[in-house]
């Protein structure tokens, strides 16, 4: 696992763990380490499977909160900076990440749905539009300490074709990271959102099945 970087202090200068100091014209920097949302054991649903007599439902990429729509991995203060980790990447955008993963949490919850990207599976019944309003490390003033671990989202189940918006549910998780490990904090991490995923599907399946009206919750 690779620890957090120390603080670099220059010239009363704070350069916070998240920031990469210039390398030499014949120095090269050496690839980031790669960090996944995903699942390891995560299988793949045939969405060729014929929809007749199922519920089909489409999950667009993310609204992500401003400067988190890329690989790199964002670190948040307490005052409000975000910065990135200079030696560290998603294995994609978090965007993607973010709608792979609750592509497969809805596939585990919705054992009898078809659910999978728009354009790539059969017309939908349903769109879950996903709005990440908080996610990653937050250090109270410099990355020295395990950091708390933010992970929040907004699910909307809108019906297809009306675009009738049928539930709205908000689940926000906070927990400490058991150590200021990069690997560690972004396993944490991980988990931290699967859970938040996991509780804000089960809010919303009653609506997903069985479409009423509007509701919405936090």
């Amino acid at each position: 696992m690779k620890p957090a970087r120390p603080l670099i202090l220059l010239s009363s200068l704070v350069l916070s763990a998240c920031i990469s100091l210039p390398f030499g014209e014949s120095e090269e920097r050496p690839p980031p380490v790669m960090y996944t949302l995903h699942e390891t054991n995560a299988g793949v649903m045939d969405v060729a499977t014929d929809a007749a007599g199922r519920v089909v439902v489409v999950v667009p990429t993310p609204e992500l909160p401003p400067g988190f729509d890329t690989e790199r991995i964002a670190i948040q203060f307490e005052d409000g900076r975000v910065d990135y980790y200079a030696d560290a990447r998603w294995s994609a955008r978090l965007d993607e990440l973010v709608q792979d993963v609750f592509i497969q949490r809805a596939q585990r919850k919705f054992s009898g749905a078809i659910i999978g990207k728009p354009g790539v599976i059969p017309a939908a019944n349903y769109r879950l539009a996903v709005r990440l309003t908080g996610f990653g490390p937050v250090y109270k003033s410099s990355p020295d300490m395990p950091p708390r671990l933010d992970a929040g989202v907004t699910l909307t189940v809108i019906e297809l074709p009306q675009e009738t918006i049928r539930a709205q549910f908000s689940v926000n998780k906070t927990a400490m990271a058991t150590e200021n490990r990069l690997g560690t904090i972004t396993n944490d991490l991980r988990g931290l959102l699967h859970s938040a995923v996991d509780d804000v599907l089960e809010k919303a399946a009653p609506y997903i099945t069985e479409p009423q009206t509007i509701v919405r919750s936090n």
